[in-house]
């Protein structure tokens, strides 16, 4: 038997009794996108054209308001924009990235989430080499064995989930992509089911674990958003 008092904020008890599962943590981020969305789409600039890290710092700031108000229905922050850094071979501050939303539990990074837009201009070549490639050399979630990717859409992109799901394709190897069941892309997702599209495996060097991400594609509405009937 524990005792509570045993039970410390740095105890690893503290993550096992109070983290939520996954789909909990993407299931509420992807509704309070949509309410985000609902709110101040039509204020301001468009967001079909407002850039990844507005996008991301917005929504960061919104889900902010909601822990304050205590709405959020489960432990841990959400936190928008943070810098990776490390340390560097003459002990001087190394930039390794920057994570677009993260959620954590007493300190410690429990799960990232990482954006890109497609469309007006920017490729979804970037969503495989500057998002998911991330996570696979260990840059994100070093110590995950969970994350996630989210593609925003804008209006009228001529690339779509297939050209994604092409680029994954195409990047087997250097994604270190492990197959279950047969598939690269899993389906349905353990991470989230209902909310993402696939997840995907990866290996990675013996000194991290293998990390699951859960892929999410979400359209950004035409501004601005009709009003509900």
């Amino acid at each position: 038997m524990i005792a509570s008092a045993d039970i410390g904020q740095d105890s690893p008890w503290s993550y096992v009794v109070r983290r939520p599962p996954a789909a909990a943590i993407v299931g509420y981020l992807l509704a309070q996108w949509q309410a985000y969305e609902a709110q101040y789409s039509g204020i301001g600039e468009p967001f079909a054209t407002r850039s990844e890290p507005q996008l991301t710092e917005g929504l960061g700031a919104f889900l902010a308001a909601c822990y304050d108000a205590k709405t959020q229905p489960f432990a841990g922050e959400f936190y928008a924009e943070l810098n990776r850094v490390d340390l560097a071979p003459d002990g001087t501050r190394k930039y390794i990235g920057r994570t677009d939303i993260e959620w954590r539990l007493f300190g410690a990074p429990n799960f990232i989430v990482e954006f890109k837009v497609i469309g007006g201009g920017r490729p979804a070549k970037f969503y495989v080499s500057d998002g998911m490639s991330r996570f696979v050399d260990g840059r994100y979630g070093h110590r995950s064995t969970e994350g996630a990717m989210w593609a925003f859409f804008r209006p009228g992109s001529t690339e779509q989930v297939p050209q994604v799901e092409a680029l994954i394709d195409a990047h087997l190897v250097p994604l270190r992509c492990q197959a279950e069941g047969g598939a690269h892309r899993i389906t349905p997702s353990i991470i989230a089911p209902g909310a993402a599209h696939f997840d995907s495996l990866h290996a990675r060097d013996p000194a991290l674990p293998p990390i699951r991400l859960a892929h999410l594609f979400v359209t950004i509405a035409p501004h601005p958003i009709p009003a509900a009937a």
